[in-house]
């Protein structure tokens, strides 16, 4: 028998699979990387803020007290109990209870992207998005056959009107523009905070049009300040799929998240889960129910608020300290992330410099759908100390002294 090697077995591949590593990939990469390098790349939660015996003693009671649901498969909706808090919670926060058929527990973020594509999306149809997104946004809808078209955003975020502009750029592309893809909470890279009346205006559009608003809430319990601005689902639930997860706020490892939508949607989410993973995990959902419940996840929220509020501070003292008026960067009042504009430098280029100089962060373009060449970078400050940033914002100084020179 004739061994097959790597490359033969690469020929064989699907064509989605023969593009290499993501972007994600590799951020994920650069973020366990270690040693002395100052990290701003993944937006990753601190685990050091985690209640780890809370939630021990949460895991063994829900495995001692009801081993038949929490070690068992769940159903594809999710445990009813589960969806039943979910259902008060999304209530309690945004004025609007999803009905038992339109709300189901996934998997995190991506499962739920992941759903709504499968549930949406036929070949080649458009999906319009931010400019700059979310980068494992973009993956998931091209591996579902989706082309992305970019919309417009400025210093608040997206712009309503260009939602527009791009389904016209769409259809004259021949393609069918089927969603919009919006974080409008602590925008992922941005930092912004989309305003109220932009938020109507997105749900007028897409009714008008016949589009789906995809509303990714993840950071949405993260506002520094505690407070909330009305979501696009409460404002357009007949339009909107909002799709949320806990791995920001909880546990990423637990996997939890959830979409509510239309009906319609939802139940074809819910037949696509069957042919994914199935259903999302039993013991993460009836331990994320007990700490809902037991109180400890409303009680979670503002020491993880304080402590990256602090981490945020400690951000914009080092960037203004080190950096000046060499770049302009925004000021986001809950999240994870701030966006920068480095003008003249090539973010790309950048980045690899910055790594030799001993610090990380994630280059603007594969946040544009289009690629493009740009000069802004994303700092995320989850993770990193605030005595660690002024170092880290000094070998980002003297990465761009080197790109420059």
């Amino acid at each position: 028998m004739t061994e097959t090697t790597h490359d033969e077995w690469f020929a064989r591949l699907a064509a989605r699979a023969q593009a290499g590593p993501s972007e994600l990939s590799a951020v994920l990469a650069l973020a366990s990387a270690g040693g002395d390098l100052v990290d701003f790349s993944g937006g990753f939660p601190d685990p050091t803020l985690y209640d780890t015996q809370l939630l021990g003693e949460t895991a063994a009671k829900a495995i001692a007290s009801q081993p038949q649901v929490a070690l068992q498969y769940a159903p594809n909706y999710g445990l009813a109990s589960l969806r039943e808090v979910l259902r008060e919670e999304v209530h309690r926060t945004q004025g609007v209870r999803p009905e038992q058929d339109e709300l189901i527990v996934t998997s995190g973020g991506v499962d739920a992207l992941t759903l709504v594509s499968k549930a949406m999306l036929d070949h080649r149809d458009a999906v319009l998005v931010e400019a700059p997104s979310y980068l494992g946004a973009f993956s998931v809808f091209r591996s579902h056959d989706g082309v992305c078209f970019s919309m417009r955003n400025d210093e608040e975020g997206l712009v309503p009107a260009s939602i527009e502009e791009a389904q016209a750029a769409a259809v004259e592309a021949g393609h069918t523009p089927k969603v919009v893809y919006v974080i409008p909470d602590f925008q992922n890279p941005s930092g912004l905070w989309l305003p109220l009346e932009r938020r109507r205006e997105i749900v007028e559009i897409a009714r008008r049009l016949g589009l789906l608003v995809i509303e990714d809430v993840a950071y949405r319990d993260l506002a520094f300040e505690g407070s909330y601005i009305d979501s696009i689902y409460a404002l357009g639930p007949d339009v909107t799929v909002q799709i949320g997860t806990f791995s920001k706020t909880f546990t990423p490892g637990t996997r939890m998240g959830w979409a509510s939508g239309p009906a319609t949607v939802i139940d074809a989410m819910a037949q696509a889960k069957t042919n994914t993973d199935q259903c999302a995990g039993a013991l993460g959902q009836t331990i994320l129910e007990s700490y809902i419940t037991e109180g400890h996840y409303a009680a979670s929220l503002p020491v993880l608020r304080g402590a990256y509020s602090v981490r945020r501070d400690g951000l914009m003292d080092a960037l203004a300290q080190g950096l000046g008026d060499r770049a302009s960067w925004t000021h986001p009042d809950g999240g994870f992330f701030t966006w920068l504009d480095i003008p003249g430098v090539d973010a790309k280029a950048l980045a690899a410099a910055a790594v030799e100089e001993g610090t990380a962060f994630v280059p603007g373009g594969p946040f544009y759908a289009d690629g493009r060449a740009t000069s802004n970078i994303r700092l995320s400050f989850s993770r990193t100390s605030v005595d660690r940033m002024a170092e880290g914002i000094a070998r980002l100084a003297r990465a761009i002294e080197r790109v420059e020179g």
